[in-house]
């Protein structure tokens, strides 16, 4: 097993059902602010899952997290096509955010074993973001306004995922002791921590908006809305793969300036062409800044698993409150005050960064591989 492999078919799994998310909750008649819910109930479980499994895949060993988590993921994307209400959305959900919490920090740490540059192992994800957003923007060709089709694809790629996963080695012999509340490790990590929950919150009081608006204010349909996403981890998967030269510092640094000018940017595109530039900036500024933070993490930990959930439980913190705040700024369906708000947190983050960074504790020398577990 390559662990890119699974991070291409897992990450395809994820985003097939969750670009048309807010689609969905609209045709449940739910509201903005109920959509907000909807996805903070997701992310609330990745969160839980995230810190909790990661730990025990330091602890116990990554196999059986990392393949229970793939199997409960296929179970709960087909649930979905079961909700009726906005309750039920929210139930089934936040049982898929939790599943997603399970793998990711176990897939890491194997990810830190056998692909070592981070870049790599990312990329293959970002591909497997286009994947699964160009064939959800498909199915919604064949079945306009259905969303049974990319439910049912979503389980089939977490069930092709678990078959790859199979090849995963067995637990390492040795364990890594992780105190309950890692606080060293946190105050470790505490730059890259805070950077990524002030500037992912503001993204996800876009997010939570964006295919609204652009259906809504730029009149793009289902297929060009799956375009506008497939594009974005394009070009993730282009440019991850060249930035492995380059320190982690300086890579969060230039993600969080694009991030600023991205946000705005969508303020100011007027048609589909347009969003298609925007969808370019983004790539490169969450494939520099997502590449940074991972790089950081395993340039400055032994646990890993454990340091890779808790920045998934950080990005899922962002991608609660952020969820929320966008809602509830979109009140009435204006829904340019989320991008102006990301925009601004961008910058703030930006500035936490560099003084955070001023103040941590000089990074250990680089931790020995994982034998493989």
């Amino acid at each position: 097993m390559l662990p890119r492999h699974v991070n291409l078919l897992g990450t395809a799994a994820v985003s097939a059902s969750l670009i048309f998310v807010p689609l969905w909750a609209d045709q449940l008649h739910a509201s903005t602010e109920q959509l907000g819910f909807i996805v903070a109930a997701y992310n609330g479980s990745v969160l839980v899952a995230s810190y909790v499994f990661g730990r025990a895949a330091d602890v116990h060993g990554s196999r059986k997290i990392l393949q229970a988590g793939l199997l409960l993921g296929a179970l709960a994307a087909f649930l979905q096509l079961f909700a009726r209400d906005p309750i039920s959305a929210l139930l089934t959900r936040a049982f898929l955010g939790f599943t997603v919490g399970m793998y990711p920090p176990a897939l890491l740490a194997y990810a830190h074993s056998e692909d070592r540059v981070m870049g790599t192992f990312a990329a293959w994800g970002s591909l497997g973001w286009a994947a699964g957003t160009f064939l959800a923007g498909l199915s919604d060709v064949i079945a306009p306004g259905n969303t049974t089709p990319v439910f049912v694809l979503s389980s089939l790629l977490f069930l092709a995922a678990l078959a790859v996963s199979r090849g995963a080695p067995g637990a390492a012999a040795g364990t890594i002791a992780v105190p309950l509340f890692p606080v060293d490790l946190i105050r470790r990590n505490l730059p890259i921590y805070l950077t990524m929950l002030i500037r992912h919150t503001g993204a996800n009081m876009v997010w939570v908006i964006f295919p609204l608006y652009m259906r809504d204010v730029l009149r793009m349909d289902g297929f060009q809305i799956g375009i506008a996403y497939t594009l974005n981890p394009l070009v993730q998967f282009v440019v991850m793969q060249r930035l492995g030269r380059f320190r982690s510092t300086l890579l969060v640094g230039a993600g969080l300036v694009g991030s600023a000018a991205t946000f705005v940017s969508f303020i100011l595109a007027r048609n589909f062409v347009e969003i298609l530039l925007t969808q370019v900036l983004l790539g490169f500024s969450w494939a520099t800044l997502y590449v940074g933070a991972l790089q950081y993490i395993v340039d400055r930990n032994r646990e890993t698993a454990t340091a890779g959930g808790i920045l998934n439980s950080v990005l899922s913190i962002s991608s609660i409150i952020g969820p929320i705040a966008g809602g509830v700024l979109a009140f009435g369906r204006n829904y340019l005050f989320p991008m102006y708000a990301a925009a601004i947190l961008s910058g703030v983050a930006l500035i936490t960064y560099w003084v955070q960074l001023r103040a941590a504790p000089a990074p250990p020398r680089a931790p020995a591989a994982r034998s493989g577990d």
